[in-house]
C-alpha cells in the first residue's frame, strides 16, 4: 500500500482546504477559502441535527469542501469542473459509489439548484445558507464585488434586480432551512424590494 492510499478521509479534506488556499484567485471574494469553510461548518450543524452516520457525515464534509474546487480553473461549469479535479485525489480513499455520491451533492448546488437526495438538499441549503442569516449583507457584497470583476452586473440597480430575482426565485430544501432560514431571507426580500421604488 502506497502513502497515498494510507490517507485518512480527514488528510483529504485539508489537502483539499490547503489547495484551495494556494489556488483561489484574490478577486474571488465570494467563492473564497471563508465560504467553504461556511459552508462545510453549516454542514456540520446538519450532521448534528439529522444524526448522520458517520460514513455519510464523512462525504458530506468532502463535498462541502469540494464544492467550488473548480474555481481554481474557472466559473463556468465549475461544479462539473470540481468533481473532474478532485476524483484523483478521492480515488484512493473513497469507493466508486461512494465517489458518486459526493458529486451529486456538488452538482445539487449548481444554480438553479435541482437536489435530488436528501444529502444533495443539505448541501444546496449549506451552500446557500447565508441567504437566511444576519451576516447575508457582507457575504452578498462579496458576492456583489465578484460579480463587478467578473462583468455579471455593471450598476447598482442590476445587482439589486439580481439579488431580488434570485431571492424571489430560490427555495430551501430541507425542513431546517425552512424553519430556519426563509423567515429572514423573506424579510431581507421585503427590503430590497423597498429599495426598488
Amino acid at each position: 500500500m502506497t502513502l497515498e492510499n494510507k490517507k485518512t478521509y480527514p488528510d483529504i479534506c485539508f489537502q483539499i482546504l490547503d489547495e484551495l488556499k494556494g489556488k483561489l484567485a484574490p478577486y474571488l471574494s465570494y467563492h473564497s477559502y471563508e465560504h467553504m469553510i461556511d459552508v462545510a461548518n453549516v454542514c456540520d450543524s446538519y450532521i448534528r441535527k439529522y444524526r448522520i452516520n458517520d460514513q455519510m457525515a464523512k462525504l458530506i464534509r468532502i463535498a462541502a469542501v469540494s464544492h467550488d474546487f473548480g474555481y481554481t480553473v474557472s466559473p463556468i461549469d465549475h461544479e462539473e469542473c470540481s468533481i473532474t479535479l478532485i476524483e484523483p485525489i478521492l480515488r484512493p480513499i473513497l469507493t466508486k459509489e461512494e465517489i458518486i455520491l459526493v458529486n451529486g451533492m456538488i452538482r445539487a448546488t449548481k444554480v438553479p439548484q435541482k437536489p435530488k437526495t436528501f444529502y444533495d438538499k443539505i448541501l444546496a441549503d449549506a451552500d446557500l445558507d447565508y441567504l437566511g442569516r444576519n451576516d447575508y449583507n457582507e457575504l452578498s457584497e462579496n458576492l456583489h464585488q465578484e460579480f463587478l470583476h467578473f462583468g455579471v452586473i455593471k450598476t447598482e440597480r442590476e445587482w439589486l434586480d439580481l439579488q431580488i430575482n434570485f431571492l424571489e426565485n430560490h427555495e430551501f430544501h430541507t425542513l431546517y432551512a425552512k424553519w430556519n432560514r426563509r423567515k429572514l431571507k423573506l424579510r431581507k426580500l421585503k427590503e430590497l424590494k423597498a429599495k426598488q421604488v
